[in-house]
């Protein structure tokens, strides 16, 4: 029987739970998942049904082994991503735990190798005092220095071509144009007809459709 991902939320709770040294209930499942006990009897029934959990009328839940093993992929998971969000990236541990919880069940184990790959290189370039990480770090934490489509450029600013996302015969036209990584552009306004936008690149004025400058990403000109 498959098993959703909201109730898998179940498992990991179970788990969190087992972790901390407490038996897991109908009450503290209703408590912990804010759901009504109905609910959470429904749940479990599907977990049963699915060999994943063993509940004894009135008693206390236990994961089986197989639900334990499924729990436990979970439950790192969870805790990684709260890490990677709360740690690293600085949100309130309520946000963290909340993006976490979303983003825990679409992961696969290729995704999650890479993702914990990454935040534990960038741990231990903080620990080593790498210059490179707070600069990451402050990017990140600055609206200003993050890229935007061209489209999405005020009048008169300037910015620097961080990547083209468009492809095919597009792709290479905005090439084609001068439209390169690195190179150093200015928004000027717009056409006549008011749909077309005007921008300055490599010495030259050139027009773009709306659609075809979303196309075009743009970072802050460095300081």
């Amino acid at each position: 029987m498959a098993v959703s991902s909201r109730i898998e939320d179940y498992m990991e709770t179970i788990f969190a739970l087992e972790v901390s040294g407490k038996e897991a209930t109908v009450t503290d499942l209703s408590n912990a998942l804010g759901v009504a006990k109905a609910t959470v009897v429904a749940a479990v029934r599907r977990l049963v049904a699915a060999s994943m959990v063993t509940h004894e009328r009135y008693g206390a839940l236990r994961l089986t082994e197989t639900g334990r093993e499924r729990a436990l992929h979970i439950y790192r998971r969870h805790e990684h991503l709260t890490f990677l969000f709360q740690d690293i990236l600085g949100f309130e541990r309520e946000r963290a735990m909340a993006m976490a919880c979303a983003m825990e069940h679409e992961m696969d184990e290729k995704a999650e190798a890479r993702i914990l790959g990454f935040v534990d290189y960038l741990v231990r370039a903080r620990r080593d005092g790498r210059e490179w990480v707070q600069d990451l770090l402050s990017v990140m934490g600055d609206e200003r220095k993050l890229p935007r489509p061209l489209s999405m450029m005020p009048k008169g600013e300037k910015g620097v071509v961080s990547r083209v996302t468009a492809d095919g015969p597009l792709r290479l036209r905005l090439f084609e144009m001068g439209f390169v990584p690195g190179t150093v552009v200015a928004r000027r306004g717009e056409a006549p007809l008011g749909d077309p936008l005007t921008v300055d690149v490599r010495g030259a004025e050139v027009a773009l459709r709306r659609i075809e400058a979303a196309s075009v990403w743009i970072c802050a000109c460095p300081e």
